[in-house]
């Protein structure tokens, strides 16, 4: 088909309004540098690129759920500093779980939210009064989308060149002074408790948290091995280093009669250490200890 050109003065004003609409369009589309994925972000790849672009784009980033002007949970899934928005970043439902856990898909509240699974509790009110599956009123994502995910989690949840929102243009990346730091060493105060007794748990890092991340500092993951009998220990899940701190503590207590294993994760490693609980001990009315050695009919050991 021959291109007729336009004639008279209507026919030229026409044609300048076309160029003028798509030139706009283009701007806008420049604008949202946010919303295009990079060159690389092949379809179905385990990258924050291709799932920003494959899922989150089409489904959460929207002005009606997790972007401006609403921002639901707080979360802005178009942020140019994504990746640290999410990973090792702590949910505003409920301030003890982590959305992204690098290496780790079971313990990373977004997998939840997007699985509908694990949702029980009551969230923090300052954030949301509900607590559902995402994406809120649409089809909950299919099973390859929510491989995907988990294969960029399990992988370590890489950036990938990702920025922080307030990062200037010529802002390195997690340069030397803001890596995380690895798990140098563990230790317990204690590594035998009785029932209900305590102990301080010391992780040590290789340097100090850093400070220009976004959020400053980092978070130290604590899990239990899944093959231990459950109900032996009670710990926290997230223990936060201030910047510059090159150590936490946290406190463990005895609750069942068994050995738990701790597992410590930060960085790019990991390190455990055993806790076994051995008896409950009581005192009568004259100060005598009385050591109860379990099991104890009914109480699943207790």
């Amino acid at each position: 088909m021959r291109f007729r050109a336009p004639t008279g003065v209507v026919g030229v004003v026409r044609v300048i309004g076309v160029l003028l609409l798509a030139l706009s369009a283009a701007l806008v589309t420049g604008a949202c540098g946010s919303d295009a994925s990079p060159a690389d972000a092949r379809p179905g790849d385990p990258t924050l690129a291709a799932i920003r672009s494959d899922i989150f784009n089409g489904t959460c980033a929207l002005s009606i759920c997790h972007a401006e002007p609403t921002l639901e949970a707080k979360l802005d899934l178009r942020n140019n500093g994504l990746c640290h928005l999410l990973v090792s970043h702590k949910s505003c439902l409920f301030p003890t779980k982590l959305l992204v856990v690098p290496g780790k898909p079971e313990a990373s509240f977004l997998l939840d939210k997007l699985r509908g699974t694990g949702l029980d509790g009551t969230p923090d009110p300052a954030c949301e009064t509900t607590n559902e599956r995402m994406p809120l009123g649409q089809v909950p994502l299919s099973e390859d989308k929510l491989a995907q995910i988990e294969a960029w989690i399990r992988a370590g949840a890489d950036c990938g060149g990702d920025v922080p929102s307030d990062a200037g243009v010529d802002g390195a990346i997690d340069g030397p002074d803001d890596s995380l730091a690895d798990v140098a060493s563990v230790s317990a105060v204690a590594t035998t408790l009785h029932v209900g007794e305590r102990t301080q748990v010391t992780v040590t890092l290789t340097h100090g948290a850093p400070a220009g991340r976004v959020p400053p500092g980092q978070n130290i993951i604590i899990d239990v091995n899944e093959l231990d009998p459950p109900g032996v220990l009670a710990l926290p899940n997230v223990v936060h280093v201030d910047p510059g701190v090159s150590s936490a503590v946290f406190e463990v207590q005895g609750q069942a009669l068994g050995s738990a294993t701790i597992i410590v994760s930060t960085g790019t490693n990991s390190m455990t250490i055993t806790i076994t609980v051995i008896s409950l001990t009581l005192s009568d009315d004259k100060h005598s200890t009385i050591q109860l050695a379990g099991p104890y009919p009914g109480h699943g050991g207790l």
